[in-house]
């Protein structure tokens, strides 16, 4: 497990600044990920990133933007130094940022099909090639956020 900006203990920990992240083992053909993500505040943005890795020249993201202070959208974001940035059109929906500031995500990976629920108010698909065999990570952009209660299951 690589990680920047990250004060960890095992799998669950704090990611404090901008560009803070955890590195995650490779993951399988078939994978949940289950995980809790706390904000400390109101306009905290954190992300989950596939295909991955130390050196990787681009990877995407799924990152859980603040749209305004009560409102949250998932953006799909291709980052690294050939990376794209946001990609219009793929982006999700609007819905209520949590009174408390806390996230519960659910990530379920089949070969290429990916899909994310949050809070079971928001659901996210997408198709990324690449997935099975490849490292993941869970993102900071600013702010703080609390990882707790990670499983990983293949």
């Amino acid at each position: 497990m690589a990680s920047n900006g990250a004060q960890m203990s095992g799998v669950n920990g704090k990611l404090s600044g901008d560009g803070a992240y955890v590195l995650y083992n490779r993951l399988g053909t078939c994978n949940h990920i289950s995980f809790t993500v706390t904000t400390s505040n109101n306009w905290d943005r954190f992300g989950i990133s596939l295909v991955r890795g130390t050196d990787s020249d681009r990877y995407y993201t799924m990152m859980v933007n603040p749209e305004d202070e009560n409102h949250r959208k998932v953006n799909f974001e291709q980052e690294g130094k050939a990376g794209k940035g946001f990609i219009e059109g793929i982006d999700g929906y609007w819905f209520e940022r949590p009174a408390d500031n806390v996230y519960h995500i659910n990530i379920y990976t089949d070969n290429s099909v990916m899909v994310m629920y949050i809070n079971d108010v928001c659901a996210y698909t997408n198709r990324i090639y690449g997935i099975q065999k490849n490292c993941w990570s869970i993102n900071n952009y600013g702010g703080n956020i609390t990882i707790s209660d990670l499983k990983v299951f293949q």
